[in-house]
Order: structure tokens, then sequence, then C-alpha cells
């Protein structure tokens, strides 16, 4: 029996106005004899999402090299509760200034910029430049999963998709942090995450029923570098244990 691993992506939007609107998007790193569980339930995801009905809806499965794949620990995670969204912000403020990272009121402002992008803003945390090629389409950490895929993973499961995908960005040396508001309209959740202060959720930066929400990868360095760290964030095989 083969004891290859393969990476399963799902990706489900809609045409709206003249652009596409992400609706949904997951993904899994698994053994072969769970790839049709696998893509069944990603399929249901899609079609059955809060944000609602999908007009395209692209499932793509690779074999990947397991020598390929690196392991991390997952991020240490805190958690702040905030009564408002409005006091989620404050704190995501707070944590950039901690962090060492200026203008934080100016990165707070460019979140706008990445409601309904597939992928994340990366940003100068110095200049303020976006360092994405395609600054529709943003840059995408992929090819990521839990360590332990044998555990039930049928239902969304925001914190631990997130907590994997955080702990990949930060493991780059020029990613400086990442903010994160999701833009599933019932989950007001975000975070801030940073190798220095690990993962920490936020309880709430807006109000329920809001489909806004995106990401902002913070990055410190050159030319050069940022384009390695879009390969490692778009390429680099991860699995993190939870």
């Amino acid at each position: 029996m083969s004891t290859g691993l393969y990476s399963v992506k799902m990706r489900a939007s809609r045409q709206e106005g003249g652009r596409e609107v992400h609706i949904s998007g997951a993904e899994k790193i698994v053994e072969p004899d769970r790839l049709k569980t696998i893509c069944d339930q990603l399929l249901e995801r899609a079609v059955r999402h809060s944000k609602g009905e999908a007009d395209f809806i692209n499932i793509k499965v690779e074999r990947v090299a397991a020598a390929d794949v690196i392991r991390r620990d997952a991020l240490p995670v805190t958690a702040c509760e905030v009564a408002t969204a409005e006091e989620g912000r404050q704190k995501l403020g707070e944590l950039l200034e901690r962090s060492g990272i200026p203008n934080g009121e100016e990165i707070l402002g460019r979140m706008k910029e990445t409601w309904g992008m597939r992928g994340a803003m990366l940003l100068d945390v110095d200049t303020l430049e976006r360092l994405e090629p395609d600054q529709g389409r943003g840059v995408r950490a992929t090819y990521m999963d839990v360590a332990d895929s044998g555990d039930d993973r049928s239902q969304k499961d925001h914190f631990k998709e997130a907590l994997v995908l955080a702990t990949k960005v930060a493991s780059h040396k020029n990613i400086v942090g990442e903010i994160c508001i999701s833009d599933d309209p019932d989950y007001v959740t975000g975070y801030f995450a940073s190798k220095e202060l690990g993962y920490v959720r936020i309880t709430k930066l807006k109000e329920m029923g809001c489909p806004d929400g995106g990401r902002i990868f913070l990055f410190r360095g050159d030319e050069k570098e940022a384009e390695d760290c879009i390969r490692y964030l778009e390429r680099q095989i991860m699995l993190v244990r939870i």
C-alpha cells in the first residue's frame, strides 16, 4: 500500500458585479486511504457555506514527497477577551507596538484592502509598501495541515486551521507578525501572531453577520528576501504539531 501523502485544496467562489468573490477555502495533507473522504468533506463545506452559494468550486489533489515535508510545533496560544470590536482593534494596536512595528493605526487601516482577496496582503512594515506580485490575489500560505491527520476533521475548525497557518507564516525569518480577521459572517474572533508573542486570539474583531475579513502578513527585509518569503509561504510543505 502506498505510503505517500496528498495535498488537497478546495476553493469556492462566485461572480458578483464582474468580480470574483471568495466563498470558502480549505486544504488538507492526507494519506491515500483518506483521500476520498476528505474530498467529500471539503465539497460539502463548499456547497453549504454561510456566505451563500458558489458558482465555482475547485478541488485540487496532488501528490507531495514525504521528504519535502517539514514539521513544526504550533505557536503558543493565549486568549484576549474583549467586549467590543473597537476594544479588539485597540488590542491589535497594542500588540503591534509590543512587536516593534511602527505605524500601527495605518497598518490596521489597510485591512479593508484585503476584503474579498483569496490570499493575504504582504506588507513592508517600515515603508507600508505592498509586496504581492498580484495585489488582487495576494499571497497564499498553502501546503500545510495538522500533523496528526487521524482525527475527525469533517467540520470546519476555525481555531486549528488558523493556528496551523499562523505557525507556518511566523516561521519565516522575515515575517514579524500577522493580523487576521475571519471573513466568515458567523465568526467574529481574529488574531495577531508572531514568533515572540505566539498566537493571540482576540475574541471580537467585527460584528456578527459581517462578511468582511482578511489577512496581512507583516514583513521586514529586502526585495530578494520578499521573493524568498513568498516562495516559502506558497510552496513549503508543513505539518504542524498541535
